[in-house]
């Protein structure tokens, strides 16, 4: 809660069960922690039960914090981007994060083998606990945090290229006007920052680099056609490989949230619907795109091997998706 030092442990692990040419990730613990010292004891319970087992110590803000400055608990999306991240894309890759958040993202793919990695974020509080994150995970060395840019989001690397940029950007359908979390908020569609993304990549990226984000975008139930259309005006001719997760939202249910939550007035949210509707919007779908330079194409659609994420863990209430999850 805001004005607490009660914060919530997240430890992820690698499923052992995985053949040698795929790894899968899991949350194997969560749980609150208020002060170094349960922090401390997190980790020693953690490393007794888990042993020599790869496992990502984060620490983030608890799901119902609620000023716009949160650190983004972990959510099944960031699972989502780990399992389908090839290994020969980040190993020994120049890498930048454009949201760092909790970090989670940026030590995993320094964890499996990323030479160096510049990450950027606009939350002073993330920033923070990135840096954070790091240290419990002996990281530090590996990593520069810059401070981001909104209206120009690749300005702070302005002349850099990198082997493999990526991102879990803000996505969230947001009321015009709603001052929201950094970490969330998006325009009516989510695709604010999405848009930025596509529209200037390429630049930044080495030769063969690879983009690769995981997000959620709108279209119909079948495809998320909005993504689409900013893939073909911003990346005109290039093979761009979208998977999406199995389970999507209704728009409706998902906007629905910002009255029952955070208190929004609910016409505005009506507004929102209504102009959904006219543009063909029935559904929100959680997906990971990824890009390499130079290679021609066209937008390959496949489905998740499972469901990642079932739409139980909004932001701003209290969560129980970890509840299970104890030690």
């Amino acid at each position: 809660m805001q004005g607490s030092n009660r914060r919530t442990m997240f430890f992820v692990a690698e499923k052992q069960h995985m053949p040698a040419e795929k790894w899968e990730f899991e949350i194997v613990h969560a749980r609150d922690v208020n002060t170094p010292a349960e922090v401390a004891t997190a980790l020693q319970d953690c490393q007794k039960n888990y042993g020599q087992h790869f496992f990502i110590p984060v620490l983030t803000d608890p799901f119902e914090y609620k000023e716009k400055d949160q650190v983004i608990p972990l959510q099944p999306e960031q699972l989502f981007f780990m399992d389908y991240t090839r290994p020969e894309d980040i190993d020994q890759a120049r890498i930048l994060e454009i949201g760092l958040g909790s970090g989670i993202l940026s030590m995993f793919c320094l964890h499996k083998g990323a030479r160096h990695c510049t990450g950027l974020d606009i939350n002073p509080r993330a920033k923070i606990f990135c840096g954070y994150n790091t240290l419990l995970n002996n990281l530090d060395h590996l990593l520069e945090i810059k401070d981001g840019n909104v209206a120009d989001v690749f300005a702070p690397v302005a002349g850099n290229r990198f082997d493999f940029i990526y991102s879990n950007p803000p996505f969230e359908p947001t009321p015009p006007g709603m001052d929201y979390y950094f970490n969330s908020a998006a325009g009516i569609y989510g695709l604010t920052f999405v848009d930025a993304l596509l529209k200037d990549v390429d630049q930044y990226l080495s030769d063969n680099g690879v983009f690769q984000m995981v997000t959620m975008a709108p279209g119909n139930e079948q495809d998320a056609f909005m993504l689409y259309e900013l893939i073909e005006k911003h990346l005109p001719g290039s093979a761009v490989e979208v998977i999406l997760d199995l389970q999507p939202i209704t728009y409706d249910a998902f906007v629905d949230r910002f009255v029952s939550i955070f208190g929004e007035d609910a016409q505005s949210i009506q507004l929102m619907k209504e102009e959904a509707a006219r543009n063909g919007v029935s559904h929100l779908h959680m997906l990971v795109l990824k890009y390499r330079k130079g290679v021609k194409g066209n937008i390959q659609t496949s489905r998740t091997h499972k469901t990642y994420e079932t739409w139980s863990s909004p932001l701003g209430v209290t969560n129980t998706l970890y509840s299970s999850l104890a030690l």
